[in-house]
């Protein structure tokens, strides 16, 4: 997938995924060269497929494996995100694969491994004939020897990377490994999953948003009471959006029954965000196998709706791609939607219900009529409906607000973040480095994040990791000023991607 020019040389943040068939040349050994090419060929489409489902670009193919870039030719902020699913991907359809693969040749041991890495790295055109892009530096060669000590069906991920996947994914320490070339050893961790549904709220308290939190408390409450909601949580990247919607999960508590979903900028399923949260209920994740997923939804759906079960369960498998029996109209738009409500219909019945959308500017059109659904619901039904999106005029995403506000206004809460205050930024920092950091380092802080709450955190958390040194009984900054946090730098670089060529 390319949605911009190869850029000319230059340095950029980009992440890179290797992913390699194991054992590939025993094949040779075992079976036909033509069988050969043909079980390889099979199975390096399925990883390309893979690579382009989450918007990557596959930069090479080895034979029996492939590269692919995150960031190249245009960067989003969540490229780190972006490898790691398409990794767990990758593993989830060569298992699959891998039993096709022993029944017709009797191989039972067909698999691949996979190294992800990111970092700086030198991008822009090679060759004569047929120019193509490469990035070139020590991000790539880390990302390639991770994939090589891997263990078969496994992901390896470099230190830095897996840095910024730890709130979204499982990660496990794999050590530390003294790569040839290298004079310190490359630390990984290893890819087990996404991380199990909960609240986002961290362990860096929320300030500088009292009057948000206030308005937040206020919806809860007349939801609590049976008065259903609409929260619209509006701010550019990086304002808190979902800091604060992890805030109200937990406040929330066991009062309401939470849903959430979240919008892919890299496309996906039909009505993702609605998938996403009917996975979450169902206990169920999007790899897991269809018969697993099936007899989830049987069972709990069985139990909340009782006899209506069958109205609803074929449209909602179709919904989920699984197959279920029922008429051939099941799998339509307007069944689908039906089927939705009236599951939503039965859990406000039991108990207020809390359906949390976030990103909503990447909304495609099914998640947007299907959330439209939703929003009427509210007008009737123990329902909050809390949408996060950024300014994005002419999106999906801004229709819903304008339904909202227009269809709904009554019981509609709209907030948009502002920058922190200088104050707020400084509690924020305070909380962070705690108090022996001098004033003149705090200041500079504060004044370059601009009163973005992800700013002041990452760039704090850069000195912790390796910027600050000890002076006394104080803290002296030490890192160069032109080196950004990984997060910082991809979500910067994504903007700039996006502006016309001229302006950039």
């Amino acid at each position: 997938m390319t949605d911009a020019p190869i850029p000319e040389d230059e340095v950029r943040p980009v992440t890179i995924l290797f992913a390699d068939i194991v054992g590939s040349t025993a094949l040779g050994e075992r079976l036909q060269p033509e069988e050969v090419k043909a079980l390889v060929g099979e199975c390096v489409t399925m990883m390309s497929r893979a690579v382009e489902e989450y918007g990557g670009m596959v930069q090479a193919y080895a034979g029996d494996g492939i590269c692919a870039y995150f960031g190249v030719p245009a960067a989003h902020d969540d490229d780190p995100e972006r490898a790691a699913r398409t990794g767990l991907r990758i593993l989830e359809v060569v298992a699959e694969y891998a039993r096709d693969v022993e029944a017709a040749w009797g191989l039972a041991d067909f698999a691949v491994r996979v190294g992800i890495n990111g970092g700086q790295a030198a991008v822009g055109q090679v060759g004569a004939a047929e120019p193509g892009a490469v990035a070139l530096g020590d991000a790539t060669n880390v990302a390639a020897r991770l994939q090589s000590l891997a263990l078969p069906g496994a992901i390896l991920v470099g230190e830095a990377t897996a840095r910024r996947l730890a709130h979204r994914f499982v990660l496990e320490p794999a050590g530390a490994f003294e790569l040839k070339g290298r004079k310190t050893p490359v630390t990984a961790l290893r890819l087990v999953g996404p991380k199990a549904r909960g609240s986002d709220a961290g362990a860096t308290p929320v300030v500088g948003r009292d009057d948000e939190m206030a308005q937040l408390l206020g919806a809860l409450g007349d939801l609590v009471a049976g008065r259903g909601q609409i929260v619209l949580l509006l701010g550019d990247p990086g304002m808190g959006k979902t800091r604060l919607l992890g805030e109200l999960h937990a406040l929330a508590g066991e009062h309401v029954t939470w849903l959430e979903g979240h919008c892919l900028s890299y496309g996906g399923l039909a009505a993702w965000p609605f998938v996403d949260a009917l996975l979450g209920w169902l206990g169920a994740e999007i790899g897991e196998p269809e018969i697993a997923v099936r007899t989830k939804a049987r069972a709990r759906l069985g139990t909340l709706l009782g006899d209506d079960l069958e109205k609803v369960l074929p449209a909602l498998g179709r919904l989920l791609r699984i197959r279920i029996e029922g008429p051939d109209d099941a799998g339509g738009a307007d069944q689908i939607r039906e089927a939705y409500i009236h599951w939503l219909k039965a859990l406000a019945r039991e108990r207020p219900v809390v359906v949390a959308l976030e990103d909503v500017h990447w909304a495609d059109t099914s998640t947007r009529e299907l959330a439209e659904a939703v929003l009427d619901l509210a007008e009737r039904a123990a329902i909050a409906v809390v949408l996060t999106a950024e300014a994005a005029p002419g999106s999906e995403g801004a229709a819903l607000r304008l339904r909202a506000l227009g269809n709904h206004g009554h019981r509609t809460t709209e907030i948009s973040l502002d920058p922190l205050s200088d104050q707020a930024a400084e509690e924020m920092l305070a909380v962070i480095l705690g108090s022996e950091v001098d004033a003149v380092t705090r200041m500079g802080l504060v004044r370059e994040a601009e009163g973005n709450p992800l700013y002041v955190e990452e760039l704090a958390r850069a000195l912790l990791e390796g910027g600050l040194e000890p002076r006394g009984r104080t803290w002296t900054v030490t890192v160069r000023a032109d080196l950004l946090p990984p997060a910082l730098e991809n979500l910067l670089v994504a903007r700039i991607d996006r502006l016309p060529v001229g302006a950039r």
